[in-house]
């Protein structure tokens, strides 16, 4: 008994039926948000209004309706804080921000609801802008100098109560979408505070906390406690929104640079990347006398460095930036390290620049003579203190990121990167010493070797620092000027390499000889494992089709993944010289999730074998929906048949945009009700999906939404496919009983279509039934078994899936970890722990001995 099938339909009936659908869904988004069409549209009369009666327009702008401590305080203009929220400030603004008003708030009114999203609007409108009035009042009787600077500065901006009823919407989303619009609202808002602090900046900051206290509480009031309830990320949602901090502090200086005459406290930071060269105006003006002064010679330095070269080693480093938080995404952990180092870069730059030199009097910049850095000292530990912090964050982050693939992956990426510095400097400083008297005046070599790191430095830096070494000719101010540039863009190439897919060298020789070993055909429903991320490989020769072992350390004991990757006939040898290569090694050998077939092999070796899981295995050919039995899996294709779900056989790479992102919207809200952080090892995730041989089943409604994913590893026989083995197995929440049932079935009888041998419904770790041909351990080795089992099934459910499992009546294949030192069993449970678990602490530990006595 097979599913009914859909009848294919012509193209040209598929097109206007899908054309009706999508305009029939952004007809019922356009209905769901009136508030915020009411807030275009005021926003579009008043800009229409500005355009046709610009100048008393302006005028009343000003003096009436616009927000300012003189203007509420001094004046009694208490409607401001409403009005200054209704309009942009000029009419051209409202081009741009109106898409933004009306995807952020429409959003927000979406799943907020209509009067709710007034009350909020409203709300934090009044009580943003009262707030910061407030702060700016206490600035002033404190004496600060910026908040008497901005006292009377006008502020129009009608993303102050936009911002607030997203912020406010974020406690009725789901845990992914909360998290990100939280963490990167407030990151993004903050660097505006940081480096620009103009008044509108501290407004939209304090109406995200306002907006965000509200909707906490409008969402406690609907869900009571269970709304307090805190929810765990997945490893790459931290790692993503890690990467959006690294980002965000990238584009922060440049905030700096378009917005110069900012009031935030991290302007001195930005002022290290600002262009500050010097007209041939200022020039004339600074040298006027004819004779020398010290405006006069900075002037000339700085005019100097004008060029393409000097704006791209201002703007290089923060590429840089963005390159390591692309590979953070990816989890690598070089960029991690670059991102930190390119922070502790800003930081030393910060000390130099505003604590060594102002204290050597080498520029004049913060003289401490005159009191000048005194008033910005909290700025400038600010600018200090951020980039260390975020370094701090970053290395903390660690254990969040999968082991590279090769060991010696972050020390040679560094090593290029010095070997580059040396060799591009070497280079200028050869030829600058052949055109040494085309410098004015001519240089020694003591006067390049110490403008040398000068040549790598940010604009701002460069040109508020003396410089001795001065280019004369075309020849010497190209060499001058590129230097610098040339070596952060091979840091770039060298980042991107790194951080990409791409294998090159032994990396991609041994990433391609595991692949073609699993499409010649191998035994072990693990095997396809072997590709995955934080696996080093031992092979037994150098020839083609020798066999191979995955394995990774952790705390001195090398977990084989699986059996050895080879025909039948060569596992034991590959067994006994795999483990002679971990004892050359200092390292103590198990092999994880072994079949029975390799049981006589490793009695013979004297190792000892513990049963670990039990492997669902469903016999294709065999397979029926037939019978009492199969009642429930039955039930469950004909609802979803009844409501027009239907199961979508593809690859991640062919997944729309919206699929993808459904896709892991469902792996967020599953992790989310976890008490654990995700696992790993032999339990894949969103970045074991990306493979192009792995293959998505998904279940997919009238509307196109994905109610649940599962995801299959193939087993190959001489290049083709013969079986899948189920591994990511998620499904919405909210969606209809059966879903997995029902993507199951129709894998099965898809595979049975296609003639394979086999479908592996996979092991559910640490779940087992009675041991078959397997040895029953006793005393700590059982018990250490049973306290792990106990203690994750509340959590991850093994026992109830392999339950679960048994629907499809498979036959039941006990797997076994092998070992060869019973003394070493409580150093490989932990190991195994960390191995699933890679931010396994003392504090899990201790929970996993209480949960499971």
């Amino acid at each position: 008994m097979t599913a009914p099938q859909t009848a294919a339909l012509p193209a040209e009936v598929k097109a206007p039926a899908k054309r009706r659908r999508w305009l029939g869904s952004v007809g019922r988004w356009a209905a769901s948000i009136p508030f915020t069409w009411v807030i275009v549209g005021v926003a579009i009369a008043v800009g229409i209004l500005q355009m046709v009666f610009r100048a008393s327009l302006g005028r009343l702008f000003g003096s009436l309706l616009s927000l300012s401590f003189d203007q509420v305080v001094s004046q009694h203009h208490w409607f401001a804080g409403i009005t200054s929220v209704l309009f942009a400030a000029r009419a051209l603004h409202i081009v741009v921000l109106m898409p933004i008003i009306l995807i952020v708030l429409g959003a927000a009114e979406r799943l907020l609801g209509t009067w709710r999203t007034v009350m909020v609007y409203l709300t934090v409108a009044v009580v943003a802008t009262a707030l910061g009035l407030a702060l700016q009042g206490l600035g002033i009787w404190l004496g600060v100098i910026v908040a008497e600077q901005v006292r009377s500065m006008a502020t129009i901006d009608p993303l102050i109560p936009v911002v607030g009823a997203i912020l406010a919407a974020s406690a009725f989303a789901g845990p992914l979408l909360r998290r990100r619009i939280r963490v990167l609202g407030f990151a993004a808002l903050l660097m505006f505070v940081l480096y620009s602090g103009l008044p509108s900046d501290l407004y939209r900051l304090l109406a995200a906390v306002v907006g965000l206290l509200f909707g906490m509480y409008l969402r406690r009031r609907q869900h009571g406690p269970a709304a307090r309830r805190v929810t765990r990320s997945s490893h790459r949602e931290l790692r993503s929104l890690l990467a959006s901090l690294v980002a965000i502090t990238a584009v922060g200086p440049l905030i700096t640079i378009v917005s110069p005459n900012g009031f935030g406290p991290l302007q001195p930071l930005g002022l290290l990347f600002r262009d500050t060269l010097s007209s041939q105006a200022d020039i004339a003006a600074a040298c006027v006398s004819g004779q020398y002064s010290e405006a006069c010679s900075d002037a000339v330095a700085a005019a100097r460095l004008d060029g393409v070269g000097p704006v791209l080693v201002t703007l290089l480093p923060l590429v840089v930036l963005l390159v390591s938080a692309l590979g953070i995404v990816r989890g690598r952990r070089v960029a991690l390290w670059l991102a930190v180092a390119v922070n502790l870069f800003l930081a030393v730059l910060g000390v130099t620049y505003y604590g060594v030199f102002p204290s050597l009097g080498a520029n004049t910049f913060f003289d401490l003579s005159n009191g000048q850095f005194d008033q910005h000292s909290v700025s400038v530990v600010i600018s200090i203190v951020l980039p260390l912090l975020i370094a701090g964050l970053l290395v903390s982050s660690l254990r969040i990121f999968p082991t590279e693939f090769s060991s010696g992956a972050t020390p040679r990426f560094f090593l290029v990167v010095a070997a580059a510095l040396a060799v591009v400097g070497s280079l200028y400083l050869s030829v600058a010493w052949l055109l040494r008297n085309d410098f004015a005046p001519a240089v020694t070599i003591g006067d390049l070797l110490s403008d040398l790191p000068e040549r790598f430095m940010p604009v701002g830096f460069l040109s508020l620092e003396r410089s001795e070494v001065l280019p004369s000719s075309d020849a010497t101010r190209l060499l001058y000027e590129w230097v610098g540039p040339v070596f952060w863009l091979i840091v770039i190439a060298a980042a991107a390499l790194s951080i990409s897919r791409l294998k090159v060298g032994s990396e991609a020789n041994a990433s391609a000889r595991i692949r073609s070993l699993l499409h010649s055909g191998v035994t072990g429903s693990l095997s396809w494992m072997a590709t995955w991320t934080g696996h080093h490989y031992w092979f037994q020769g150098p020839e083609p089709g020798a066999p191979a072992v995955a394995y990774r350390v952790i705390n001195g004991i090398a977990i084989a993944t699986g059996e050895p990757l080879c025909a039948p006939d060569d596992r034991a040898g590959a067994i006994a010289d795999f483990a002679r290569y971990c004892t050359d090694h200092g390292w103590t050998p198990v092999f994880y999730a072994v079949s029975g077939d390799l049981v006589p092999h490793f009695r013979q070796m004297h190792w000892s074998l513990m049963q670990i899981a039990e492997e669902a295995v469903v016999e294709v050919s065999s397979f029926s929906l037939e019978g009492k039995k199969m009642q429930g899996i039955r039930t469950a294709i004909n609802k979803a048949v009844k409501l027009g779900i239907t199961a979508e056989w593809t690859s991640f790479a062919r997944l729309s945009a919206s699929q993808i992102a459904q896709v892991r919207d469902i792996s967020e809200l599953w992790v989310a009700e976890k008490d654990l952080p995700e696992m790993g090892f032999t339990l894949g995730g969103l970045d074991e999906l990306t493979d192009p041989d792995v293959r998505l089943m998904l279940a997919v409604d009238t509307d196109g939404s994905v109610l649940g994913v599962t995801s299959w590893l193939p087993s190959y026989r001489r290049g083709e496919v013969c079986g899948w083995t189920l591994d990511f197995m998620r499904r919405r929440p909210d969606s209809v009983n059966g879903v997995m049932e029902f993507l199951i079935a129709e894998t099965i009888l898809r595979a049975q279509e296609s003639g394979l041998d086999f479908v592996s419904l996979s092991a559910a770790p640490l779940a087992q039934g009675a041991p078959e041909g397997g040895e029953r351990q006793e005393g700590a080795t059982q018990a250490l078994l049973s306290v792990l089992g106990r203690a994750l099934e509340p959590v991850y459910g093994f026992q109830s899936l392999l339950s679960f499992k048994q629907k499809f009546k498979p036959a039941r294949v006990p797997l076994y970890l092998a070992y060869a030192d019973p003394l070493s069993l409580p150093v490989v449970g932990v190991s195994l722990a960390r191995a699933y678990v890679p931010t396994f602490s003392a504090r899990h530990a201790f929970g996993f001995l209480t949960r499971g006595s």
